[in-house]
């Protein structure tokens, strides 16, 4: 398991590890989840009641006065979204997600907040579902980088956590955290924690060579450095090339 500390620009933390249970689902005996703690409010699986339609209006007509638009309510409660997940207040956090996805179904940053909470609870499959609903929808150029790398790390992490027997799947997942690292420079070649976190997930991938040449290239844009951990690992399969 590693730590992601650059996700998104509200600085979010995004812990990835794999827990492929569906929020969903839930064995005989066990209550059924509070709809606030899941991404958009469970829908349309859990529809809402009449009186939680009514409760859903009025915190929209309210919050409309109060911000002056939708969209300005809905970045405010991501933002208050993602201010919480760095407390570790996962719930609240999805909350505040939720109420900005109520405000603005089609805000990017809902979906990227859903899936940070999600991959927080280890529901890495979920977290991806909801990166790439994000990743159609946001239209931040300057954004659009951190979210792409978000993909790539996901997409990594939950290849390397795949069994054995799993070979294709795991193939499949690479091939994808490459497209979405390789999206990630493109629009921005200077955006340093792409080729960071590009640089582990090629090691994972057994691609050493490629791994130094991303790895040069995350210290000439003087981005954070790489642990010496991985870079002693790194070492010990192919020595730095001269």
């Amino acid at each position: 398991m590693r730590t992601i500390d650059r996700l998104s620009c509200y600085g979010a933390v995004l812990v990835l590890w794999c827990g492929l249970a569906t929020l969903t689902n839930t064995s005989a005996g066990e209550p059924a989840p509070n709809p606030d703690t899941l991404p958009t409010y469970g829908q349309p699986k859990i529809p809402r009641s009449e009186a939680q339609k009514a409760a859903d209006e009025a915190f929209i007509r309210d919050n409309t006065l109060r911000f002056k638009t939708r969209p300005a309510a809905s970045s405010a409660f991501a933002a208050q979204g993602w201010t919480a997940l760095r407390a570790k207040q996962a719930d609240l956090a999805m909350q505040r997600f939720n109420q900005a996805w109520l405000m603005n179904p089609k805000y990017y940053g809902a979906f990227w907040g859903f899936g940070a909470v999600l991959s927080e609870r280890g529901r890495l499959v979920e977290a991806i579902e909801q990166l790439e609903t994000a990743r159609t929808l946001i239209d931040d150029p300057v954004q659009r980088p951190a979210l792409l790398a978000d993909l790539g790390t996901l997409h990594s992490e939950y290849a390397m956590r795949l069994p054995p027997d799993k070979q294709l799947d795991r193939a499949q997942h690479f091939v994808l955290a490459n497209s979405r690292f390789t999206e990630s420079v493109e629009n921005d070649p200077k955006f340093a924690s792409a080729w960071r976190e590009w640089t582990m997930s090629l090691y994972d991938q057994e691609r050493y060579s490629e791994a130094w040449v991303k790895a040069k290239r995350v210290q000439e844009l003087r981005g954070e450095p790489l642990p010496p951990e991985f870079l002693k690992k790194l070492s010990a399969k192919m020595p730095e090339p001269k």
